[in-house]
């Protein structure tokens, strides 16, 4: 047999063994590098991540002391409102409770002044009832009196006539004609 066929497969599984290893300490290299790449890209990607978190975040924050802040003022505000629609009934209800005092001390002024003008007027209507009372006494007087005065007229007229005196002297007998 021949030795070249020994060595020829020899030298060549050399070669391959060679050229294997070195292409497999590339192969090596080039994934340690890949996986270095790869890390410093998750790397920069979580810190990139981060700062969009941490911005997020402190944007959220800012955001949220925004809307307290305006939650405040309006809650400041309505309570403001509140306290100045409060004091504004306060000082109307006094107002009102003034004004109803004056308005029933003046009702009860006007009430004693209608009682006394109502006396006055019964007082008056009474005065009236006995002064037509007393003209009409005085008129039922002046005719009994002028009635009286009549009877008593007749008879003394009726006496006067049946008396001597008053008896009219005989007529004059007829005188001649010349």
């Amino acid at each position: 047999m021949n030795k070249s066929y020994l060595i020829v497969p020899i030298v060549l599984l050399a070669i391959f063994a060679v050229t294997y290893n070195s292409s497999l300490q590339e192969m090596h290299a080039r994934e340690m590098a890949n996986q270095a790449k790869a890390t410093k890209i998750k790397i920069e990607e979580k810190r990139r991540k981060d700062e969009v978190e941490l911005k997020a975040t402190a944007d959220a924050k800012r955001r949220q002391e925004e809307r307290d802040a305006e939650d405040r003022k309006k809650q400041a505000k309505k309570q403001a409102e509140y306290d100045d629609a409060m004091k504004s009934l306060r000082d109307q209800t006094a107002d009102y409770t003034t004004q109803a005092a004056k308005l029933s001390k003046e009702i009860t002024d006007l009430e004693s002044q209608i009682a006394q003008n109502r006396n006055a007027k019964e007082n008056l209507a009474r005065e009236n009832l006995a002064l037509a009372k007393t003209v009409e006494l005085m008129k039922i007087n002046r005719r009994n009196a002028e009635l009286e005065i009549q009877r008593t007229m007749e008879m003394v007229a009726k006496k006067l006539n049946d008396s001597s005196i008053a008896v009219s002297p005989p007529p004059l007998p007829p005188t001649a004609a010349k």
